[in-house]
């Protein structure tokens, strides 16, 4: 069963040696197109200009600078060349957009593109891929926007100009993440995100901390989540610095914990949690148009539930360690002989006894001085 869709952002990537460079070419030939090797475009300063084409592209723009002028264009083109003499490869990128995706995320509208957003969005995923690759201290690029296809997409070219390397090939990882970066740049679900957060640490997580489920109330409503909170403490080790929710010394207990946490928001959060999940659902979904992967797509809702798990599952167990430390100190403070047993007890008795007495005469005194008020207004109506 395939679980790929069509993904709405595609990035194709290859890389160039240039003549001076030591490694051995043929090492290389399943990653690069013969076809282009054999063009200019193995020329790096020449690059430059097919990208930059003003039949195809809206020109040249960089990390910093939106628009290269001319003399820009050709400081760049120098510092591209001199790369390639000096042994650096030229990594290209194409990185390719569904438009009706576009569209749907306002980028493009009425035929016009938001320039603005798209380069930034490709500054986010260029400076990701050359964090993730090590590059950040080396690397310079240079990108264009084109049209010319049925598709809107955008050339990246990256060289270093020191610390050269002699493997051209990235890790697909280095990849992922720019491809994961230039699509969230556009899709921008930081807000959405930001509310299934909200939904998990301020709502029922902050909720659980500041109510003790062994309360008065929780032990007379909530009996059935007393008796799990008990099950839980009763199954976990002596050793308690293995009472940690990710801790593998408990991953028998973590299957209690969580239906802990299921039952705690069924009885307190079971509409909020309904929304919970079609928010969920409905990011999954973008993530498949967007990606074109159902099986992350799915594992991203995974990572959502299971930071719910994780984090109600550490405020439980702090909760257990606070009950498990009361009930050893109330063992530890039961009489150890008879003598001790009555002499308790006659301590107790003599505090009650106290606390009755004190309560009697205020009460006597309470009385006392209604009384006196009572005959002053006598004496007063008398006269």
């Amino acid at each position: 069963m395939n679980n790929s869709v069509r993904p709405a952002v595609v990035i194709k990537s290859k890389f160039i040696l240039s003549s001076g460079s030591k490694s051995n070419f043929n090492n290389y030939l399943n990653y690069m197109d013969r076809k282009n090797t054999q063009s200019n475009e193995n020329d790096f300063q020449n690059y430059q200009d097919y990208m930059s084409n003003e039949e195809k592209s809206t020109g040249l723009f960089t990390s910093s600078n939106d628009k290269l002028n001319a003399e820009e264009k050709e400081d760049l083109k120098s510092l591209f060349e001199q790369s390639q003499q000096k042994g650096s490869i030229l990594w290209q990128d194409v990185i390719s957009f569904d438009n009706e995706w576009l569209q749907e995320n306002g980028v493009l509208k009425n035929g016009f593109m938001d320039e603005q957003k798209m380069k930034q969005a490709t500054r986010n995923a260029v400076n990701e891929m050359i964090k993730k690759e090590g590059l950040s201290d080396s690397a310079i690029w240079s990108a264009a926007i084109h049209y010319n296809t049925d598709n809107i997409h955008v050339h990246v070219a990256t060289v270093q100009t020191k610390n050269f390397r002699e493997r051209g090939k990235r890790k697909q990882k280095s990849i992922d993440s720019m491809k994961s970066k230039v699509a969230s740049s556009i899709l921008d679900r930081s807000k959405e995100n930001e509310k299934l957060n909200e939904f998990i640490r301020e709502k029922v997580v902050k909720t659980k901390r500041d109510d003790d489920l062994l309360s008065l109330k929780n032990r007379v409503v909530n009996r059935d989540m007393v008796k799990q909170f008990k099950k839980i403490h009763s199954m976990l080790p002596e050793d308690k610095r293995l009472w940690a929710y990710s801790m593998n010394g408990i991953q028998n207990v973590r299957p209690e914990i969580d239906k802990l946490t299921d039952m705690y928001i069924q009885k307190h959060f079971k509409n909020e949690f309904k929304e919970f999940e079609k928010q969920l659902d409905k990011e999954v979904e973008l993530y498949k148009r967007t990606y074109g992967d159902t099986k992350k797509a799915e594992q991203y809702k995974e990572t959502k539930m299971d930071d719910l798990h994780k984090r109600m599952g550490n405020t439980i167990l702090k909760e257990v360690k606070k009950y498990d430390y009361e009930l050893k100190s109330a063992a530890r403070s039961e009489p150890k002989n008879k003598f001790e047993k009555i002499k308790r007890e006659r301590a107790i008795n003599n505090f009650i006894y106290t606390i009755d007495r004190s309560m009697n005469d205020n009460l006597q005194h309470l009385k006392n001085q209604r009384e006196f008020e009572r005959m002053q207004q006598e004496k007063e109506q008398e006269r």
